[in-house]
């Protein structure tokens, strides 16, 4: 493998240094600019850097080898650190926790062996030890606990003290990103391969770890991979369980996790789908025991509760037990009500208002109500930092977002990623405003144009780059879809292998840069004179080679690093253009200064003005997409969200009203999700 990777990129190059070697002549023979012989002097010095280039790489491939086992142990310490974060965060403050219970639900054939018919939280790792094979279907109501329980298992079989290195890693994923046309395990490759990458796992890696089953999936959410009004032959789930049953490893059916709740996993049932070779569990209501010390334990007076206590205790089926029947809502309540007044500390509401509420309905509502308001004036840094009425209305507006999405389409119903936001504002309106904010970009080279004439370029040869390049960023701006954002991996200048790698691109860069500057040289010969036009072509050539090589080495797709801020995309994709842009800009305009008047400081001051004034503008429409395309997104969707939103977000995450997954943010709860999308003003 390593071989035939080598090979191609080596040969390619061949043939593109041929081609460029013989353009180069046939521009020296057409124009009569020098003699062949000058030209082919010219181009010896870029085949020591071919050669470079090409051993770089060769090197780094066979250094990339990845041993199966090391992946295996590096990727259960990333999946241990990532999902113990994640579980802290569900459980929030004090880490109050409820060991819920669970039982067995036996399907009417081909149930995993080794089941118990009762489990709770705390023996999650040793029931699903039992099983044969390790195959456990997670059920329950909504807030019931599904997540935590999955999480729970996950750390536990990471931390269990039988567990080797080697022993396969259980990794979570959300169904809702399946597009169930790509086949489980290609999609679950792709899947660890962009989790994982920054940590070297490559999607060769990816592909063997998930073929050699050292990968356990813990699938997440199957009851959001369609809506209800989805067909029941169009339904994805339906699909996701097909792919499911069909996955084995050599001794039989292979192991998986799932989510799902009650109702959606039941009415696939009534369609004879369901996971084979599986044991099923469902989640139980927390019983008022349980409730009781929850509550207790999250108030620092208890006292307070006794009347709703007394309440669910007497009357276990009653309405407000079955209120509070869920972790979520337990969760809701103690918000709610624990808060205070900021000034004199008294509580602003008493517990047993909720033996007033006269159904379940009533009494999720009145929680949901109150909870923003709650959860912001208990922000643990910064409360009532923002209004509750404007914190309602901007997450409502988001809600309302959300809700207009499909499992059908790209995006996802539940899902806040700032750089995939722009649609919220209207399509056309963003992209139209886009293209119309493009006009910067012919004034900056009109800018450009005005200094290069005044320092003695003749103009008709100036003119066809800019307007080439001005089209070129029109049709970037107006383009429905915008590339993953970037960002620097200064992080590769730390490993030799790194090193070596970085020095191959830019090897790579530098050669390509000095061909390119090299034919323009030959063909600004005509106009300049040969000594000057290949003085500036490779000038210039020498700059794109640097900057593009730096680039390409150092800045990487989000997808192949994700951050663990979710407003880090957007900053560091804006960071690349802007840094790269104005780089690229300074240089040209200190290049071309410095050529035509090496004496006249006016003249390079000129050349450096204009790389200033074209340097962001190219990098913003040339190497930054989605920073961009976020920016105009603001500019068009002012007064319905706050200018800071990335600010915002992270406040209400900081606040307990969103949470954070991959470079997304969720909210807390899809039940606060809907109750926003049904109550857009407070």
């Amino acid at each position: 493998m390593t071989r035939s990777r080598t090979r191609r990129p080596a040969a390619i190059y061949a043939v593109l240094q041929a081609v460029t070697v013989m353009l180069a002549l046939w521009l020296s023979k057409h124009f009569q600019v020098a003699r062949l012989a000058a030209t082919l002097v010219a181009l010896a010095p870029t085949l020591p850097g071919a050669y470079l280039a090409w051993a770089a790489f060769r090197d780094d491939r066979r250094e990339a080898a990845a041993d199966t086992d090391a992946k295996v142990k590096t990727l259960a310490g990333v999946v241990a650190a990532a999902e113990t974060r994640q579980r802290a965060q569900l459980i929030g403050s004090g880490a109050h926790r409820i060991d819920v219970t669970f039982h067995q639900r036996t399907e009417p054939a081909n149930n995993a062996t080794g089941a118990a018919a009762h489990g709770r939280l705390t023996d999650i790792v040793s029931y699903y030890l039992n099983l044969r094979p390790g195959r456990l279907a997670i059920t329950g109501e909504p807030g019931a606990g599904k997540t935590l329980l999955a999480l729970d298992l996950i750390l536990g079989l990471l931390t269990h003290p039988g567990r080797i290195d080697t022993d396969p890693v259980p990794v979570r994923f959300s169904l809702a990103d399946w597009n169930t046309e790509q086949p489980l395990q290609e999609w679950l490759a792709h899947q660890v391969h962009q989790q994982f990458r920054d940590q070297g796992i490559t999607l060769a890696d990816a592909t063997t770890l998930v073929n050699g089953y050292r990968v356990v999936p813990v699938l997440d959410g199957l009851d959001e991979m369609d809506t209800d009004a989805t067909p029941a032959g169009r339904r994805r789930a339906a699909r996701a369980l097909q792919e499911l049953n069909a996955y084995q490893d050599p001794t039989g059916i292979a192991p998986v996790v799932l989510t799902c709740r009650t109702t959606q996993y039941e009415d696939l049932g009534g369609l004879d789908l369901r996971m084979r070779e599986a044991a099923r569990i469902q989640l139980d209501d927390v019983s008022p025991g349980q409730a009781a010390a929850y509550l207790t334990a999250r108030s620092t007076s208890p006292d307070r509760w006794r009347p709703v206590i007394d309440t669910f205790t007497a009357a276990p089926g009653g309405t407000l037990a079955r209120s509070l029947a869920t972790p979520w809502r337990l969760n809701l309540a103690a918000t709610t009500y624990e808060e205070r007044h900021t000034d004199t500390l008294a509580y602003l509401r008493e517990p047993d208002h909720l033996l007033t509420l006269a159904s379940p309905s009533a009494v999720r509502d009145h929680l949901l109500a109150l909870y923003l308001p709650a959860a912001a004036h208990q922000h643990p840094t910064r409360p009532n930092h923002y209004r509750p009425d404007q914190a309602h209305r901007w997450l409502a507006a988001l809600a309302a977002h959300l809700a207009t999405t499909t499992p059908m389409t790209t995006a996802s119903s539940t899902d806040i990623v700032l750089h995939q936001l722009w649609p919220m504002a209207g399509p056309r309106r963003v992209r139209t405003a886009d293209t119309l904010l493009c006009v910067l970009l012919p004034l900056a080279f009109t800018t450009l144009l005005l200094s290069l004439v005044y320092m003695g370029f003749p103009p008709p040869q100036l003119f066809a780059l800019p307007v080439g390049m001005s089209l070129g960023s029109i049709w970037q701006a107006s383009r429905p879809l915008v590339p993953e954002p970037q960002t620097f991996q200064l992080q590769r200048l730390r490993s030799p292998t790194r090193l070596r790698q970085l020095a191959g691109t830019l090897a790579f860069g530098l050669v390509g840069g000095l061909e390119v500057g090299l034919a323009f040289g030959l063909v600004g010969g005509v106009a300049f004179g040969l000594v000057i036009g290949l003085v500036i072509g490779l000038v210039i050539g020498l700059v794109i080679g640097l900057v593009v090589g730096l680039a390409v080495g150092l800045v990487k797709r989000l997808k192949d690093a994700p951050p663990t801020d979710p407003r880090h995309p957007v900053r560091d994709d804006l960071t690349v253009g802007l840094v790269l842009g104005l780089a690229f800009g300074l240089m040209i305009g200190l290049t071309s200064g410095l050529v035509v008047g090496l004496t006249s400081g006016l003249v390079i001051g000129i050349g450096l003005l204009g790389g200033l004034v074209i340097g962001p503008t190219i990098g913003l429409y040339g190497l930054s997409g989605a920073g961009r395309r976020y920016l105009v997104f603001l500019l068009c969707i002012r007064g319905r969200l706050p200018w800071r939103l990335g600010t915002f977000l992270n406040w209400a995450y900081e606040a307990g009203l969103l949470r954070i997954s991959g470079v997304a943010y969720q909210f807390r709860h899809r039940e606060l999700q809907g109750w926003l999308t049904a109550h857009p003003t407070p």
